[in-house]
């Protein structure tokens, strides 16, 4: 009895070890690929965050300006771009940008690099401003004129279906870069309230939005980037990142235009000298401490501006698109505006 039982014992605890075995060895199964997939959601995650620590995340040094050397030998073909950096097609459809006033489409380009792209009447004078502007020492981002292209997947516009054909193809766009290592702060800095208050930078930049006729320099226009310079320190831009209310008449609400070279042509740029100040033609939203300047203030960026040559101020206004009759007339003012300013601080 005590043998039939013991075998019986036996043969029982080798059944029930075999569906252990058994559940374990399903379950180890089954649990692969879920694992598999988890470690392969969590790799992606951690190149997500990887792509995405690229740019800085602490606060940097507040800049505004900086010495571009000899002025006179700079590109103002590309700017602070270059034939490398320009947008590389095919490109293929993100989704539409429905923040400003003017239709955007984001885009990433052959490259993987992402680009917004702006149309309508803004486009030009974008362009034009951020080759002169960045000469003259302020940081712009990246842009480039397009004349015709094609965006694949495009679907669900609205505004931008104006100018964004069914098919994807479009003409006159903006293409501004979006690179991952910058950080958008998301500050809108003020005009009368930021950390170049009474240097000579913040009025340079003054007379540039007066002597490009940039009436729509209001706050929600001047950002924050935040970037690593050569040496791994972390640089805050303040700039302005629209400039296209430029090269028409400044004015209020139902008076201004952009892009409109008689409008241009036609409205003053100073209004004399008195007090030790610069008073400045400016009709916009730019604020009101900054409608003079100090004259060594105006003296000191007169001597920036000095060195623009005729032909990159024309290769400004060629790269934005300008046409012929454009190119001459813009280019034509804006010299003269130059000359007005070194004749008003004695130059």
């Amino acid at each position: 009895m005590n043998y039939r039982y013991s075998r019986l014992f036996a043969m029982f605890a080798l059944a029930f070890c075999l569906a252990i075995a058994g559940a374990i060895a399903s379950s180890s199964a089954s649990a692969g690929p879920q694992k598999k997939d988890k470690d392969a959601k969590e790799s992606k995650k951690d190149k997500k965050a990887k792509k995405s620590s690229s740019a800085p995340t602490a606060a940097g040094t507040p800049t505004m300006w900086e010495d571009r050397g000899n002025i006179a030998s700079l590109d103002l073909v590309y700017g602070i771009g270059s034939s490398d950096g320009m947008p590389k097609p095919p490109f293929q459809f993100d989704k539409e940008d429905v923040t400003g006033t003017n239709p955007k489409i984001k885009i990433i380009d052959a490259n993987g690099i992402k680009w917004n792209i702006k149309f309508d009447e803004e486009v030009h004078a974008e362009v034009a401003s951020s080759r002169i502007v960045w000469a003259c020492g302020y940081m712009v981002e990246e842009s480039y004129f397009m004349s015709s292209g094609k965006v694949a997947g495009v679907s669900g516009l609205g505004r931008a279906k104006k100018f964004v054909g069914s098919d994807g193809s479009f003409t006159n766009g903006m293409f501004e870069k979006r690179p991952d290592d910058v950080a958008r702060r998301a500050i809108n800095w003020d005009w009368d309230n930021n950390p170049f208050k009474g240097t000579k930078e913040l009025s340079g930049l003054a007379i540039l939005n007066t002597l490009l006729n940039n009436w729509d320099a209001k706050t929600t226009n001047n950002n924050v980037l935040g970037m690593f310079d050569d040496g791994g320190k972390v640089i805050d831009w303040y700039l302005v990142a629209d400039w296209g209310g430029s090269f028409g008449k400044m004015g209020g609400f139902t008076s201004h235009t952009k892009w409109d070279l008689a409008d241009y042509n036609k409205q003053a740029f100073l209004d004399g000298v008195s007090g030790g100040q610069v008073k400045l033609h400016y009709s916009g939203k730019m604020g009101s401490s900054l409608k003079s300047v100090p004259v060594e203030h105006a003296r000191w960026f007169s001597g920036i501006l000095g060195q623009l040559t005729d032909t990159q101020i024309r290769d400004a206004f060629k790269t934005a698109g300008a046409s012929s009759a454009e190119v001459e007339g813009f280019s034509r003012r804006i010299r003269q505006k130059i000359n007005d300013l070194k004749s008003a601080v004695g130059m």
